[in-house]
């Protein structure tokens, strides 16, 4: 679909959005997600009455997009921290067809504002953390996510971790409060977005986390980009494969990272493509053949319009166009989701 398309579509969306922000202000603004203090059950039910009203929503904005474009994306990957304001990253997703974003933010108030102003195309997720946070024993996190996953949080919002800067004692104690995230997005009947770069001991203990709780859903992001291949030899298609294999809820957002130029002297960081920039004939297998596990994500980027445009059409033309209709319909928007919303999408 061409830019003009694609911008028309934002616009007749951005018309439902009066409509939608009506509906929904006054449940958002008793949510948990905002930060009301409410006992428990009354709390859980306004986060499922909210949840709810927000599907419809972004059901209406997925088929006005699915009218223009046979691949609309959800990003289920988008902080909001580095932004300056909303507004520029809703012009980055209309130029590249991008039709839902799930937001994050160290800021919870950062997440109710943009959530709130762009009711129609932004999907709320929990706060994201620093390392420091969330493996912090009897610390707010924990709590603060509680209650944002009852009063209507889509997703555990990003937990950042870098094992290959932490000790055995770190590592042990990240494991153990990684598990307890881990559970609790499964008692919500959620998931969680684990920003983790590839790294043999971290993998270890995720694996781990993974075989106690098999009902888990994790989402590992930026599937494909490695800085350092020798903090996990042998990361690459053929290790996803056999993960993806191993576990029925372990989910990954591709890499948007374009390939390094041909001549380019620096190591590769994105391992979608083969040198010299050609998309990779083992990757496509393998997003090919379980492409259940495989989803959108675009946190990478600078945050600008442009570069977010930029990336996402770039993607688009060299991963979504060389795999199967079938396969990129998955990919861009219905494995997505299937995360957020617990169904899967009916045309």
């Amino acid at each position: 679909m061409s830019s003009t398309g694609r911008r028309d579509a934002g616009k007749r969306v951005a018309r439902l959005a009066v409509f939608s922000l009506t509906l929904l202000v006054g449940t958002f603004l008793t949510a948990g997600i905002a930060g009301a203090a409410k006992p428990p059950n009354s709390l859980k039910s306004k986060g499922k009455e909210y949840r709810a009203a927000r599907v419809k929503l972004y059901e209406r904005t997925l088929k006005v997009h699915l009218a223009a474009d046979p691949y609309p994306l959800i990003d289920l990957e988008v902080s909001l921290d580095e932004w300056k304001g909303a507004a520029g990253l809703i012009e980055g997703m209309d130029r590249a067809g991008v039709a839902l974003g799930a937001v994050t933010s160290a800021s919870e108030a950062a997440v109710k504002k943009a959530v709130a102003r762009y009711p129609d195309r932004l999907i709320p997720l929990t706060t994201s953390a620093a390392q420091k946070d969330w493996t912090q024993t009897g610390g707010a996190y924990l709590a603060g996510i509680k209650r944002q996953l009852d009063g209507g949080a889509f997703g555990v919002g990003k937990v950042i971790w870098r094992p290959g800067a932490s000790g055995k004692g770190q590592m042990k104690q990240a494991g153990e409060a990684l598990g307890t995230v881990i559970r609790l997005a499964v008692e919500r009947r959620s998931f969680l977005l684990l920003d983790m770069p590839p790294d043999d001991g971290g993998l270890e203990q995720l694996e781990r986390l993974l075989r106690e709780t098999p009902e888990a859903k994790l989402v590992w992001t930026q599937a494909g980009r490695i800085l350092n291949l020798n903090a996990l030899p042998g990361y690459g298609h053929g290790l996803l494969r056999a993960l993806s294999l191993r576990h029925a809820g372990l989910f990954f957002t591709l890499t948007q990272d374009p390939p390094a130029p041909a001549d380019s002297s620096t190591p590769r960081t994105n391992h979608l493509y083969d040198p010299g920039g050609a998309f990779s004939r083992e990757w496509r297998a393998l997003l090919e053949a379980r492409v259940g596990h495989f989803t959108a994500g675009n946190d990478a980027s600078p945050p600008t319009q442009a570069a977010y445009a930029r990336r996402t059409r770039f993607f688009r033309q060299n991963v979504l166009a060389n795999i199967s209709p079938a396969a990129g319909k998955l990919i861009a928007y219905r494995n997505a989701w299937r995360l957020l919303t617990n169904r899967r999408w009916k045309p």
